[in-house]
């Protein structure tokens, strides 16, 4: 019989979303429909569910620590995939254990506020977190965290190629900028992907419906387990966006109507 090739393997580093629909639940979720395993360290606890946010509690440094420990002992890691961090703490933590495994790929959501507009890291975060902002291999900022890492606006698609460029610059990273925000007309939904100095355009999915919770999370997520598989950028960005397709058309109203996605 012949060996059975080993299952990628992604670390989640991220919110615990008591609902399930986003955080490092629907990470798992959404690595294992990509095809790969998801390790999870909560880099805080939060209360929220499918349309609002009140607070997160953070998890202590040396327990994220030992549990990011935890997670590399048992399993053989092929990508890093990380959401919201919160804290200082948390920031200084995922910053430490990225730079001491230089080639890990490393998907950076930068999650900066709730979708109800709570702010979801603290200012004294700030400095490690840019510093893991520069260790990334991907970044999937969506249109208003764009903005917010660039500091200024965006007002067309034009200018929107152009800030995922400037992006790639500044950082050293791929950039994936998610077009469900975009308010230009035929250019909603379309996705612009900029790796190795060229643009990629992902059209629209087809088959979404409102506005899914945690679907940032299931994205970064999906495509992280597939650089995990060895994919490069553009396709594993593609792949995932596939996907997320297929996540949201078998979704299901939470009771407070918003969709969560399911495979």
């Amino acid at each position: 019989m012949g060996s059975r090739s080993a299952r990628p393997v992604i670390l989640a580093f991220g919110g615990l979303d008591p609902t399930g629909g986003a955080g490092v639940l629907m990470d798992a979720r959404a690595a294992g429909a990509a095809g790969a395993h998801a390790c999870a360290v909560p880099s805080c606890l939060t209360v929220q569910t499918t349309a609002s946010f009140s607070r997160f509690v953070p998890v202590p440094r040396d327990v994220l620590d030992e549990s990011l420990a935890a997670a590399e002992a048992a399993f053989r890691l092929g990508a890093v995939k990380v959401g919201m961090v919160g804290t200082r703490a948390a920031a200084e933590a995922i910053v430490t254990f990225a730079a001491a495994r230089r080639g890990l790929p490393l998907v950076v959501d930068p999650v900066l506020r709730s979708s109800s507009g709570a702010p979801l890291l603290s200012k004294s975060a700030l400095p490690a977190y840019r510093q893991l902002l520069r260790r990334a291999d991907v970044l999937t900022p969506n249109l208003l965290e764009a903005e917010k890492l660039l500091d200024r606006g965006i007002g067309s698609f034009a200018e929107a190629v152009e800030a995922a460029r400037d992006l790639a610059e500044v950082t050293g990273a791929s950039v994936l900028l998610k077009g469900g925000h975009f308010p230009w007309k035929g250019r909603r939904g379309v996705d612009v992907v900029f790796s190795e100095g060229a643009v990629t355009l992902l059209p629209p999915a087809r088959n979404r419906r409102g506005d899914p919770h945690g679907t940032g999370c299931a994205l970064a997520a999906a495509m992280a387990a597939r650089l995990a598989a060895g994919d490069g950028v553009v396709p594993a960005a593609m792949a995932a966006k596939s996907l997320l397709d297929r996540l949201a058309a078998g979704g299901f109203p939470s009771a407070e109507g918003r969709l969560t996605l399911f495979p």
